[in-house]
């Protein structure tokens, strides 16, 4: 698992970092909201100095998806 991504997913939803898990998604964690998916892209872009497509940010729908869509930009 991605630790500096966890941070970012952590920091931005309000949770400790610990209770991220691949499975973490939209749908199960109420603070990941679209105002903070948008926070969240922003600072994924930002600390791995990517730019993610409209097609990958509408599909992050699970922290697993993030690693994905990073990963795919490395």
């Amino acid at each position: 698992m991605n630790e500096i991504l966890a941070g970012l997913l952590a920091d931005i939803i309000g949770v400790d970092s610990s209770e991220i898990s691949p499975e973490t998604s939209r749908e199960n964690a109420e603070q990941w909201d679209s105002m903070n998916h948008l926070r969240l892209i922003t600072a994924i872009e930002e600390s791995f100095s990517i730019h993610l497509t409209m097609d990958e940010i509408e599909n992050i729908k699970s922290f697993a998806d993030l690693e994905i869509a990073v990963a795919a930009h490395s």
